[in-house]
């Protein structure tokens, strides 16, 4: 019976003293762009920021985001993307301007295989307003939009969802 405990406390510490060096080192990780990351599974669980998922399957994802070539099309915004995929979803911020292509090479949680993106941003700025074209993401998943997000274009949503193509 005692020697139960005495194992039992035993794997308690050591269990504890992994997360301590796991959260000391995890905090020392700097994201490659930005650091407004968060994650969920796909349970409904609050997002978090990337570095407390310690233990969570991490990979990189390869994002290029094609603004339209017309006037007015880039944003000052603050501009979110948000990936969908069998195994959750992942959140990140994004900056870019108008007839560019912007490419983010960004380690998050790994979500499986991805279904779905949304596009957003918080219409703020001088110029909000922004024409997507298109995103892909690993140079196979591929996510057309060809339309503004707006308060005064289109549909007035500064938001969009987009099925993988």
């Amino acid at each position: 019976m005692r020697i139960g405990r005495v194992v039992a406390g035993t794997m308690a510490l050591a269990a504890a003293t992994i997360m301590a060096t796991s959260e000391s080192a995890a905090a020392s990780v700097t994201p490659r762009i930005g650091s407004d990351h968060s994650y969920s599974v796909r349970q409904n669980a609050p997002s978090v920021p990337l570095h407390e998922g310690i233990g969570m399957a991490q990979r990189q994802y390869r994002i290029a985001v094609y603004t339209g070539n017309k006037a007015g099309a880039g944003t000052d915004a603050n501009v979110y993307i948000t990936i969908n995929g069998t195994r959750g979803f992942v959140k990140h911020k994004l900056n870019f301007e108008r007839g560019k292509t912007d490419r983010f090479t960004l380690g998050l949680r790994d979500v499986g295989r991805m279904m779905s993106i949304k596009i957003s941003h918080g219409n703020s700025g001088k110029k909000p307003g922004w024409y997507l074209k298109k995103v892909t993401i690993d140079f196979n998943a591929r996510f057309p939009c060809n339309r503004w997000l707006a308060t005064d274009e289109d549909d007035g949503n500064t938001w969009v969802n987009l099925r993988r193509r």
